[in-house]
């Protein structure tokens, strides 16, 4: 093949060049056809002559007069993204990590690729790129380092393919400086768990109590079974998030337990929890009320149509109620009429934090209580790699027992009020 030097011109104040190349078109053909790119230079200063911008047109053309480009370098990013690596994590991601990418690439990097090809873009357009982001989208640095480690993938596995060659353009696009977003980092304390278990009637009593002394996370206990209650310990097999809808999107026919059910993402997760007396007690008269619904592959916590009951719904519908009556007549704020007395909320009770807060109350709670961080790393199943014995849990030790005992003494809950239930909420 003939070297080529192209055609040099400048227009508008900028540098161009114009030059043919093999292009991958729409049906999948290739055609040779002529193509003109911008410099990364202006016209003006040292740059008046053809001659003084040659260097700017070697880098552009040498890849071409090498030969080995490979034709399929020319398909835009979009489509490269939403025809080949979208595909290829499909197969590889759990279906969170898979939804985070799509909202990555849908909400951040899609509307600002343009008609960028694989073999045009650089780093420069990385750099430029993440900078509109954080200052359009007002994003965090973590938010912002998924956004490049998603660019990233993606041109690695066009080199992978063969499509690309060379050092990834992605490598050295450089996080801009944001501020991290604010994140709830509450811990529910023993009075505020005891306050809301004094207000709350069934099933809401029995989901706080297990939330509150499992440290479950949210997906965790949508995901819990008959099967994986033995009257000792709660064994985690599954975690389910999003609706029956998402799930059907991402997985058509997975929509069995009411969203997208996956396997705990790692070994330290799928550790058994010990279960102490009272809430034993607690599931156990939650199971008699539960009735014929009570069936080994059926979740513990579940709405009349037998599927996992949401707890989004829950907190929404039960539990903000019951902590947000007026402090005067006791009435919700949607449900207080002006006559009389403004509404003021009963701050004797505690805020909602979400489900989170319970997770981080239980290991603030045993610290408090004199327990050792690794027995209570052990019963959140939490991995860190500042931890240089990070071992797979197979078994409840003595240690996590007598833990979780202490912690039940602490709360003082007495078997009535676990059969019975707390307040019912009318």
């Amino acid at each position: 093949m003939r070297e080529q030097k192209g055609y040099v011109f400048h227009r508008y104040g900028s540098w161009f060049v114009r030059y043919r190349d093999d292009v991958l078109q729409p049906d999948g053909t290739v055609k040779h056809v002529q193509v003109c790119r911008k410099l990364d230079v202006e016209y003006g200063g040292d740059y008046r002559t053809v001659k003084s911008v040659q260097p700017f047109v070697a880098e552009i053309l040498a890849p071409l007069n090498s030969g080995l480009l490979n034709p399929q370098s020319t398909m835009p990013v979009t489509e490269f993204v939403e025809t080949v690596y979208l595909p290829h994590v499909e197969k590889n991601l759990r279906a969170a990590s898979l939804k985070q990418y799509r909202d990555v690439w849908k909400n951040h990097l899609k509307p600002r690729m343009g008609k960028l090809t694989l073999r045009g873009f650089r780093t420069v357009h990385g750099e430029t790129m993440l900078a509109k982001i954080a200052e359009q989208a007002t994003l965090g640095r973590s938010s912002l380092h998924h956004c490049k480690a998603f660019l990233s993938g993606a041109f690695k596995q066009a080199k992978r393919l063969g499509i690309l060659d060379g050092i990834n353009p992605v490598m050295d696009v450089s996080i801009p400086r944001a501020p991290e977003a604010e994140e709830d980092t509450y811990a529910y304390n023993l009075g505020e768990i005891k306050a809301m278990l004094a207000v709350l009637g069934h099933p809401a009593w029995t989901v706080i109590l297990t939330a509150a002394f499992t440290g479950l996370r949210k997906s965790e206990m949508r995901g819990l079974a008959w099967e994986n209650f033995d009257g000792k310990e709660l064994n985690v097999k599954r975690s389910v998030w999003g609706t029956k809808k998402l799930a059907e999107k991402l997985k058509p026919g997975s929509s069995v337990w009411g969203g997208v059910a996956n396997e705990p993402k790692t070994k330290r997760s799928r550790a058994s929890i010990p279960v102490v007396k009272q809430l034993a007690d607690a599931l156990e008269a939650h199971k008699f009320r539960a009735g014929i619904l009570a069936q080994p592959g059926l979740p513990i916590f579940q709405a009349g149509n037998g599927q996992p009951l949401n707890l989004d719904n829950l907190v929404r519908r039960v539990i903000l109620p019951a902590l947000s009556p007026c402090v005067v007549c006791k009435k919700q704020e949607d449900e207080h009429k002006p006559e009389g007395h403004v509404y003021e909320r009963d701050k004797s009770l505690p805020q909602w934090h979400g489900w989170h807060a319970f997770r981080r109350g239980l290991a603030t709670n045993l610290h408090a209580l004199g327990v050792d961080d690794k027995t209570i790393q052990a019963i959140l199943r939490h991995s860190n790699i500042g931890i240089t014995q990070n071992i797979y849990i197979k078994s409840v030790t003595e240690s996590q027992v007598n833990a979780m005992d202490s912690l039940g003494e602490k709360l003082d809950l007495c078997n009535v009020s676990a059969t019975s239930g707390g307040k019912r909420i009318q």
